[in-house]
């Protein structure tokens, strides 16, 4: 790591949205329920909307937009239900209720995980972080159902 580190861990020389974004995606780690995750399932939750359920996003890169749709069964809901609202605890993730084709002749519902990108930075040096987002869907009557998508964020690098 070049230059000198800031207490977010941002490199001193990255550019100001750079830095903006990542101030503001630390603070909401502690302010809004995008945790850092680790083995334990509650990292990153709220007391107000416990998630018991747990998605596997993988590893999404901070310099690139990128997405993942999740069947709502996934959620532990059923297509059926009316959904009123979904939400994140992270901006770093954008969720909405989405329909798709899950054959020639039937849909599905499910939740589109749009993931957004990092302005590009002129530092190569990566910085990881494991994150515990909270999605959480409002259903009509107050009921909610809350998940964690755990994610490795970082930057890419080509090796070859």
């Amino acid at each position: 790591m070049s230059g000198t580190a800031l207490a977010a861990g941002v490199p001193a020389n990255q550019g100001y949205r750079s830095l903006a974004i990542a101030v503001c995606i630390v603070g909401m780690m502690f302010t809004s329920g995008c945790g850092v995750s680790n083995a334990t399932p509650s990292v990153g939750q709220t007391d107000a909307v416990p998630a018991t359920l747990e998605i596997d996003a993988g590893v999404i890169l901070t310099d690139r937009a990128s997405y993942l749709c999740v069947p709502l069964s996934r959620f532990g809901l059923s297509s059926s239900q009316y959904i009123e609202s979904i939400s994140s605890s992270c901006e770093c993730v954008k969720p909405s209720l989405v329909r798709y084709a899950d054959s020639s002749t039937t849909s599905a519902e499910g939740v589109l995980l749009e993931f957004v990108a990092d302005e590009p930075s002129a530092d190569p040096t990566p910085l990881p972080t494991a994150l515990g987002v909270i999605v959480t869907c409002s259903m009509t009557g107050g009921e909610t159902q809350a998940v964690t998508v755990s994610l490795l964020h970082t930057r890419l690098s080509i090796v070859h």
